[in-house]
């Protein structure tokens, strides 16, 4: 199911992240986040921009018409960054320790590690990797059972 989902994205991906971006619409109906991972790029750099220990994304989405969330984690802990849609740009991105007491629908169905970096499935497995429209690496799918 994965290996499908990657070669979705790898017809779906943008390229590189710019600073400018749409807004992007709400779903009609709800969806997966990690299906929106492409509009959802720049407002995850914009993160770990500010963050560049948290690479790890456990979810991303409309928080309400004028912010995108951004569950992000690694090595300094998990955070929760918001960016406004108007400018998705690391001078935008607000983060703050996430103290779990707010859960997003969907959230954790799926792990994003953000590249560059090795693959994160170490010696457990083989994490599937995700391209962009060039071919690039430019992240992994982490199993969120872990090993």
């Amino acid at each position: 199911m994965r290996v499908i989902f990657a070669a979705a994205l790898l017809l779906a991906a943008c390229g590189e992240t710019t600073t400018t971006a749409e807004a992007p619409a709400p779903a009609a109906t709800p969806v997966a986040w990690e299906t929106r991972l492409t509009e959802m790029l720049p407002y995850i750099d914009a993160c770990i921009a500010k963050s560049p220990e948290t690479r790890w994304v456990s979810y991303a989405g409309l928080l309400d018409d004028e912010s995108v969330v951004v569950r992000i984690g690694g090595a300094a802990g998990e955070f929760q960054c918001t960016v406004s849609t108007a400018d998705p740009s690391a001078a935008n991105a607000v983060i703050a320790m996430d103290d779990e007491t707010v859960a997003f629908e969907g959230e954790g169905s799926a792990i994003f590690v953000r590249g560059p970096g090795e693959n994160p499935g170490g010696e457990c497995y083989q994490a599937d990797e995700v391209l962009n429209a060039n071919g690039d690496v430019i992240g992994w799918w982490a199993d969120p059972h872990g090993c």
